[in-house]
């Protein structure tokens, strides 16, 4: 009884944020919440691989993806054995990626959260996962040195973290990636 209010209540958030997504178009929904936040670009598959394998990920760590748009780092995690948490601001994402979660059963090793990745309580992981425009990581950077504990993995897809320790850079073609420790 409980699962399917759960699901009732999932998919009324979701109609509200299909609302919203037609009244401004397909464009607009992403490119005006885009505008407030970051905008949302997939992180392939494959890039997603690559990030928890540069940071070792195993399978009884958490993975704490900041900004996770449609969930593809997380259920990589998931895939690897794991699980994690996705934090981001646009409700319609976070409500796709709890939707695919429950489709994949998945949903007891992932948590996706809507929040402001500034202000919302960020549960503690051992690997941070990012793909958030340089202004973001200098604004974000010092909270993430002021929560985790020494020896926490962050991995950023294409831009890089001012001050944190970097472990390893690889320059892949079209993209890079950071490996860092706090």
């Amino acid at each position: 009884m409980i699962r399917m209010i759960q699901t009732l209540v999932l998919i009324a958030a979701i109609i509200v944020e299909i609302l919203l997504f037609i009244s401004l178009g397909v464009v607009g929904y992403f490119l005006i919440l885009g505008a407030l936040t970051v905008p949302w670009v997939r992180t392939r598959s494959s890039i997603a691989r690559e990030m928890l394998e540069l940071a070792k990920y195993q399978s009884h760590e958490r993975v704490l993806d900041l900004g996770s748009g449609d969930g593809t780092i997380v259920f990589e995690a998931v895939a690897r054995g794991g699980g994690g948490v996705g934090i981001e601001q646009l409700g319609l994402l976070v409500h796709y990626a709890r939707l695919k979660a429950m489709l994949l059963g998945c949903s007891d090793q992932t948590q996706f959260i809507r929040g402001n990745i500034y202000s919302a309580a960020l549960p503690q992981a051992q690997v941070i996962t990012s793909y958030l425009f340089p202004a973001v990581n200098v604004r974000v950077e010092p909270r993430l040195k002021e929560l985790f504990p020494p020896g926490t993995r962050v991995v950023s897809h294409d831009f890089a973290f001012p001050t944190l320790r970097l472990i390893e850079e690889r320059k892949e073609r079209g993209y890079n990636l950071f490996l860092y420790e706090i």
